[in-house]
């Protein structure tokens, strides 16, 4: 049994190393990207504006289907943020384009992606910043594997990548998509 959890460990640690790698490189490609963000005046009538009380929080989610309603979102995807809140992948955009957002589903108070498995096509997904408020609509769920990050690129439309890991398989990832409606 120990044996296995520090194989478990192991693991996680390689996933966390080549995540910060993966992250430091995208995020130096498309600084100028993500510097240049677009607000959007939209707001949708039925999610309040709140302040963004420090600068590591950039905003919210509410997914209705699943119960999960503003839950704060913090940048970066490390293991202290993900036990607190969800993660905001540093190399994805913040407003408009893709953006990629991580958390746990289990093994932890913050496993507030614990029921994503739950959500189909045309469910509802809300993602609120000092920006203003997007609504997506769910129109991919695929498993990928753990180091595949083809899912968090840049993409032409404005789109969600929710993010998390499959209990039965440590090296596959259940991803959601939603795009702006």
């Amino acid at each position: 049994m120990k044996k296995k959890l520090i194989i478990f460990y192991s693991i996680v640690l390689l996933v966390v190393l080549f995540s910060s790698i993966f992250i430091f490189i995208r995020k130096n490609k498309n600084r100028n990207e993500n510097e240049n963000i677009i607000i959007d005046d939209t707001i949708n009538e039925n999610i309040e504006q709140e302040e963004i009380i420090d600068d590591s929080m950039i905003g919210t989610l509410t997914i209705p289907k699943i119960n999960l309603i503003d839950v704060e979102i913090r940048e970066t995807v490390e293991l202290e943020t993900l036990s607190h809140s969800i993660g905001h992948f540093e190399s994805t955009n913040i407003y408009n384009g893709n953006i990629g957002l991580a958390s746990h589903n289990a093994g932890t108070k913050a496993n507030y992606f614990a029921d994503i498995n739950k959500l189909e096509l045309e469910d509802e997904i809300y993602y609120k910043t000092k920006y203003g408020t997007k609504k997506y609509i769910v129109d991919n769920i695929t498993q990928i594997d753990s180091y595949d990050w083809s899912k968090l690129e840049q993409t032409e439309d404005n789109r969600i990548t929710l993010i998390t890991c499959i209990s039965s398989n440590p090296n596959m990832r259940l991803c959601v998509q939603g795009v702006e409606k």
